[in-house]
């Protein structure tokens, strides 16, 4: 028994050193990748985005609402029980690689003993009955000959490695739409405070007019034309409020909270730090941004289908071996005398299956060069966001320097033309348009800043600045699509 049990591991072996791997390899399709980026070509190669970028606005309350949505944000919750499917159905094909083990027992009886039938006569009335147990270990096991199972574990590997990669896309979204909400926020409350001083200041010139005609000095025109723009401003009032606590609100569904467990200060958009952004090379962006490496993750998975469903095409083999022991009387059923063991080899081969397996293999072929389609599209895509996100934040620099530039001119044009409203030298109308002007450039700058900060967030997304480091580059060969294997892989 044990020299037939090991010349059965020696020749199970045998067949598993021998086994060769039918099906592609898989290599990383050739994308061109430029050198630098358009925007920042004259600039010197700095490093990647920090890793919680988020902290580079050196807000300690943004801090501490992009942890607390990283911990509680449902959107993030679901994608790790995504993960936790993916690794479990990894697990089922892992499982088809080594034989599985059952403990099995039974006791059955039956009569008349001689089946069913046979006639009983008074001789044989006490062998009216047949019973049997049997208790043992049962084991089979598909040698993975052409490498089916494997190329299946590595699918269902790919598949979680992309559902990991889809978790970390589902957190830089987060983390910037939690950013992105928190600053909305505070630009609401700058602008309904620039509002607020607005009205206010449009009720003092609405003071002194109503004196000037009290003195004949003015008209019922002027008072009518100022309670008008009166009115207006406060009309914007609700409406600036209303986006303020949209955004509230916004920023209560990501943390996972109700909007009544939030609190929130209204703290100036100017005590918000506008980090200098380094966008790094091109090429970093296959390592960091993880939609990339989750279209990379589908082509490995869909490559491995290739192969399995290419497996199938050749016959598949498979051993059943159990022992145990085995007897008519339950007393001697775990004795000596009473073990058994046996063996069962089986080879199994598709003659015809109407072209089913030719049409899988083409059907997950072309699943390969649609995802080859799809993961070129996503590098493009990345230069394009990465190209868009510099170039706004070279413009939304110059157009907050500009509205800084406004805002001063049109204050000092406020202060002039009431002065000189004050002794007669222009009339209403030049104090009504500096008015205006100057409730537009303290907006105008408000906004600026705003997209200023909207523009590094951005940058750090297109340049996938993610919540854990990225990994160290390795070499992979660069050919086109998927290339057929020409040496068996034992």
């Amino acid at each position: 028994m044990n020299r037939l049990t090991w010349k059965t591991g020696t020749a199970l072996a045998a067949l598993l050193v021998a086994s060769c791997t039918v099906g592609p390899d898989y290599v990383r399709p050739e994308t061109p990748v430029p050198e630098s980026f358009r925007t920042s070509a004259d600039q010197p190669s700095l490093p990647p985005p920090p890793t919680r970028w988020w902290t580079e606005f050196q807000s300690p309350e943004l801090n501490s609402l992009v942890d607390e949505a990283l911990a509680n944000n449902h959107d993030l919750r679901a994608a790790v029980q995504r993960i936790a499917q993916a690794e479990a159905k990894a697990g089922v094909e892992a499982g088809a690689l080594l034989p599985d083990l059952k403990l099995s027992g039974s006791g059955s009886a039956r009569a008349p003993k001689g089946g069913v039938g046979s006639v009983q006569t008074a001789t044989t009335e006490t062998e009216r009955s047949d019973r049997t147990y049997q208790v043992g270990l049962k084991s089979s096991y598909e040698l993975d000959f052409w490498g089916k199972n494997r190329k299946a574990m590595e699918a269902a590997l790919a598949t979680a490695q992309a559902s990991v990669f889809d978790r970390e896309t589902v957190a830089m979204t987060l983390v910037s739409d939690v950013a992105t909400a928190y600053f909305q926020y505070l630009q609401g409350c700058d602008r309904v405070l620039v509002a607020e001083a607005n009205v206010d200041n449009m009720k003092r010139v609405l003071e002194k007019v109503k004196r000037r005609r009290a003195v004949g000095e003015g008209s019922d025109l002027e008072v009518a034309s100022q309670s008008a723009m009166l009115s207006q401003a406060e009309a914007t009032l609700p409406i600036l409020n209303l986006a303020r606590d949209q955004q509230f609100h916004r920023l209560a569904l990501l943390l996972g909270r109700a909007p009544n467990d939030l609190k929130l200060g209204c703290r100036p958009l100017a005590s918000v730090a506008i980090p200098t952004v380094r966008p790094g090379l091109p090429s970093e962006l296959l390592l960091r941004r993880p939609d990339i490496r989750k279209a990379e993750s589908d082509m490995v998975a869909a490559n491995a289908n290739i192969g399995m469903a290419r497996a199938k095409l050749y016959p598949s083999i498979s051993l059943t071996g159990e022992r145990g022991y085995g007897s008519k009387e339950l007393i001697n059923v775990m004795s000596p005398i009473s073990m058994f063991w046996t063996v069962t080899a089986s080879l199994a081969q598709t003659l015809f299956d109407n072209g089913k397996t030719q049409s899988e293999i083409a059907y997950y072929e072309a699943r390969w060069g649609e995802l080859v389609e799809t993961y070129r599209k996503s590098i493009f895509s990345s230069l394009r966001d990465v190209e868009d996100a510099l170039s706004s934040i070279h413009h939304y620099a110059d157009r907050d320097e500009a509205s800084t530039q406004r805002l001063r001119h049109a204050r000092e044009a406020k202060r002039l033309s009431e002065r000189s409203f004050g002794i007669g030298i222009i009339d209403y109308l030049s104090v009504l348009e500096t008015e205006r002007t100057q409730y537009n450039a303290e907006d105008e700058l408000v906004q600026a800043r705003f997209a200023r900060l909207t523009a590094a967030i951005n940058l750090y997304k297109a340049m996938g600045g993610g919540l854990e480091e990225p990994p160290p580059p390795t070499e992979t060969p660069a050919a086109e699509g998927p290339k057929e294997s020409t040496d068996a892989n034992g």
